[in-house]
């Protein structure tokens, strides 16, 4: 995974108090923050951070804070190492100190002059109003090719959980896309199309599916991948809409930083693209909406042949 470039000319004081307010609460997460951005060394794994705070923090813990700090955008992962190896994000190293001196001082964090208390920025996208540079949420209900599904609001009948493959081909047929997605250890996405639409309009979207395999009735953001680094990859993608799906929970901390990751994106994309309409959207997509997907779409989802399809 690449190194974001935060686009500190225009945003930093955004950039300083979302960090601040990230680490506010101290304990393990501010801990563990600290020894990364200690030094000029730049990778630690979960095992030598514990190490360096003599133990008062086992390497389980400093995993579960890692988490979180990716979530907030704060550290990065290492793409293939194993096991999971942190790292300094150069503009986040650039400006520890103020960070540190913020998270600990809430009236300087509160002080802050960002753009929100200058005066709020707003475009209007489909007759609401949003903060230029931050996504919106999307739904299933939002999607055209998923409009069936607006007839089965209420609890659908359970269905065992489909294998990740069998849902994504339910997707291919769905928006008549007849490329080939197979699965490898470093693809960003598990499903990627430029064929969703949303009120006829035509965008690119990022799917990462998560299918019965994974185990556990609620998916967390470690379980995003054998290095829980899935959310990260997925905004690599070339796309405006970004969706998870897993036939169970999905937890907060995977949504929050599905959230994060795609506001950031949102931010440093280039002015002239925002002024031109090129938005951001994100949404998951968990067991009610598979079911009310599965049977609003019966053959799309089944074994029988399908014979639907929709214009691109």
């Amino acid at each position: 995974m690449h190194n974001p470039v935060m686009d500190l000319g225009s945003n930093l004081e955004e950039n300083l108090q979302r960090w601040s307010n990230a680490l506010k609460g101290g304990g393990s997460k501010l801990a563990v923050w600290n020894v990364i951005y200690s030094g000029k060394r730049k990778q630690w794994t979960a095992k030598e951070i514990s190490a360096e705070l003599n133990g008062k923090i086992t390497p389980k813990r400093v995993t579960e804070a890692g988490k979180r700090l990716l979530g907030d955008v704060l550290i990065r992962q290492a793409t293939g190492r194993y096991p999971i190896v942190y790292e300094k994000i150069d503009d986040v190293h650039h400006y520890k100190a103020r960070i540190l001196r913020l998270a600990l001082n809430k009236t300087k964090r509160n002080a802050l002059p960002t753009k929100r208390t200058q005066g709020r920025v707003t475009v209007n996208i489909n007759n609401k109003r949003h903060h230029q540079g931050r996504a919106t949420e999307v739904t299933i209900d939002d999607v055209d090719q998923f409009k069936k599904v607006l007839k089965r609001n209420g609890i659908v009948k359970s269905l065992p959980p489909l294998p990740e493959s069998t849902f994504k081909r339910g997707l291919k047929r769905l928006f008549a896309d007849s490329g080939k997605h197979q699965d490898w250890g470093g693809e960003k996405t598990d499903f990627y199309t430029n064929k969703l639409r949303m009120k006829n309009k035509r965008y690119s979207a990022a799917f990462t599916l998560k299918g019965p395999g994974v185990g556990v009735r609620t998916v967390t953001p470690g379980k995003w991948g054998k290095q829980g680094n899935q959310i990260q990859r997925l905004l690599e993608a070339p796309a405006r809409v970004f969706f998870l799906q897993f036939e169970g929970q999905i937890d907060q901390y995977s949504i929050d930083q599905l959230q994060k990751l795609t506001d950031l994106r949102a931010q440093l994309t280039d002015l002239r693209a925002r002024h031109e309409g090129q938005h951001l959207y994100w949404g998951y997509i968990e067991r009610d909406d598979s079911l009310r997907l599965r049977h609003a779409y019966p053959a799309a989802f089944g074994r029988g042949k399908w014979k639907g399809g929709h214009r691109a």
